[in-house]
């Protein structure tokens, strides 16, 4: 934990309410305030605590980063998982509104920019929790009629007597695995998709086949049977998958409301002015967009900047790195790869953001590599993501929040915040 304590400089408890810590602000303030004789550092101490701790989602981050499992307790066991405590969001400025031409331009031909040419949609979260709460409600309650249909047809006056006394007893052990697999499935916190029971379900249509030829095709006990067996056994599924997708969005979706560009713990945003200008175009214009800084692609190796929209990845690098981790223009293919190797339901590809393009194209160019000029790279990049829609893939996105809670955060004796939103 490289920041200073931020409740000691403002001389406030950890668990203080919001207006208790401005009150403490504001008098602070006052006792540092260099016009009045207070300590010029100490004065940017208290901004700084005061930046931090009046954020929800920054004094969230604080909180985890400094007292762990105790402040786990106060915000929620998932919480304290490490991708939330090592990784890093804030905000990248939107761009300012052009002001008015002071002259007419009737009649002139005005180029249109490529994100009038969008059509704006709400971003949408896949997967999607109310279609995991369907199907796992319908799995259920196709389970309970076939259920109640079969121990119908099996206690009607026209079944035979071994029949009825095996009905209650088969139901009755379905219907205790099915409870089992269930409460196993709502205790469970899985970490990925969870895989279908493959082998439970072919286990399960063989018993419903079996039944179905015992009974005959043109008895309905034997139908029942088989549908109750199927649909319990693969219930427990769907449980588990409507679990992952609401732990996906809990992790992943209050950080998308709150930032729009991630990284490890430690780093601070650093681009040149004309990338700058295009992150700020393509994020601003793109309402599903999200930038992630200092990706790792290989070992050793990592992406600048990667702005990922629905389930399109793209890698920008300068044509030389700034240092000997960074990728560029000679390893970038490798790092398309890579990545697109550990994110198979993702599409990656990878842009060189030249001053002026070279005259001949990079040896070894492929087609998810491109060589484009920075000042007019955003339509490029811009199109390109907005072909994937205008959704959140929380899968990806929580695969790339977790390559960077891999790095480990740096040990440094700079006392200020490592990142601010």
């Amino acid at each position: 934990m490289n920041e200073p304590d931020h409740y000691r400089v403002l001389g406030v408890s950890p668990q203080a309410p919001r207006s208790e810590i401005q009150a403490a602000y504001r008098r602070r303030l006052r006792d540092t305030h260099p016009d009045r004789g207070g300590d010029q550092a100490e004065f940017h101490l208290v901004q700084n605590a005061w930046e931090t701790l009046s954020h929800p989602g920054l004094r969230r981050e604080y909180d985890l980063l400094r007292f762990g499992r105790r402040a786990a307790r106060r915000y929620g066991k998932a919480a304290a998982r490490p991708a939330h405590r090592k990784v890093r969001g804030w905000n990248v400025a939107p761009p300012e509104e052009p002001k008015a031409a002071s002259f007419s331009t009737e009649g002139a031909l005005v180029a249109v920019p490529w994100h009038a040419r969008l059509r704006r949609a709400r971003p949408v979260q896949r997967p999607s929790a109310w279609i995991a709460a369907a199907v796992a409600a319908a799995a259920y309650a196709l389970w309970a009629l076939a259920g109640i249909a079969f121990c119908t047809a099996a206690l009607s006056a026209d079944a035979s007597l071994f029949l009825r006394a095996l009905s209650i007893p088969a139901a009755l052990a379905v219907v205790m695995i099915v409870f089992v697999q269930t409460s196993r499935a709502l205790r469970s916190r899985p970490a990925r998709s969870p895989s279908p029971p493959t082998g439970r379900l072919v286990l399960a249509f063989l018993f419903a086949a079996a039944s179905v030829w015992l009974a005959g095709p043109g008895t309905a006990w034997g139908w029942y049977l088989g549908v109750f067996v199927l649909a319990g056994a693969g219930g427990a599924w769907t449980v588990r998958r409507l679990r992952w997708t609401l732990a996906l969005r809990s992790s992943v979706g209050a950080a998308l409301r709150q930032f729009n560009a991630f990284g490890p713990a430690g780093t601070r945003p650093r681009a040149d002015r004309p990338t700058g200008k295009l992150l700020r175009e393509v994020l601003t214009n793109l309402p599903a967009a999200r930038l992630f800084v200092a990706l790792p692609a290989t070992e050793g190796t990592r992406v600048p900047h990667a702005i990922v929209s629905g389930d399109r990845i793209a890698l920008l690098c300068a044509p030389v790195g700034r240092d000997g981790a960074d990728v560029d223009s000679v390893n970038l293919p490798e790092a398309v790869k890579a990545l697109d190797a550990a994110l198979p339901d993702a599409h990656v590809q990878g842009w060189v953001l030249w001053p002026t393009l070279p005259e001949t194209a990079r040896a070894g160019e492929t087609a998810a590599v491109h060589d484009v000029a920075v000042a007019q790279a955003a339509a490029d990049i811009g199109l390109w993501l907005a072909a994937g829609g205008a959704v959140y893939d929380l899968q990806v996105l929580q695969s790339l929040r977790m390559r960077l809670a891999a790095i480990p955060g740096p040990r440094t004796d700079d006392r200020s915040p490592a990142v601010r939103a």
